[in-house]
């Protein structure tokens, strides 16, 4: 299962609202102060996402809870929203380039055109398939456990400072 920690942000009955940080693992190597994609990381903070999830514990807001999500669902939508429409591009290139060039002896648009088209068939057929899994339950995050209120700032002890002398 994928954990991540998350931030209740509404509280309604059955069901709360979370917020959490979109987490990208660029940044954390050694060389992210040269990386061209580790700057922008830096720069570009990670997005926040609102996630409604049914509970019937009680819980208020500001509580960080651990939310998780499992990973053959995860798997199975990667798969359908990068590789269907990939396989779709590929096929459609073939089909273009035996009936555009092998057959009909003309140029290349017929192949870019008819992969173009293809793609987007592909794309409408994931999105299709993708609305039809949002009202299942296995799709969908859950609860883990409530972790409690966040610590405030003004209750940090820095210790830094004594134990290093």
């Amino acid at each position: 299962m994928m954990r991540t920690l998350a931030t209740v942000v509404a509280v309604d009955s059955g069901h709360i609202t979370v917020s959490c940080q979109q987490q990208t693992s660029c940044g954390h190597c050694a060389s992210r102060d040269s990386c061209g994609t580790g700057i922008v990381s830096k720069a570009m903070p990670g997005r926040s996402h609102l996630i409604t999830i049914d509970t019937n514990e009680k819980i208020t807001l500001g509580q960080v809870v651990e939310i998780g999500l499992s990973e053959r669902s995860m798997l199975s939508s990667a798969l359908l929203v990068y590789m269907l429409p990939l396989l779709f591009l590929v096929g459609g290139s073939l089909l273009g380039q035996y009936l555009f060039v092998d057959l009909a002896s003309s140029n290349q648009l017929g192949v870019i055109v008819s992969a173009a088209v293809a793609t987007t068939v592909g794309l409408l057929i994931a999105r299709h398939y993708a609305k039809r899994l949002d009202g299942d339950a296995a799709y969908k995050p859950s609860l883990i456990r409530v972790l409690g209120l966040p610590i405030s700032a003004d209750k940090l002890i820095n210790a830094a400072s004594k134990d290093s002398e």
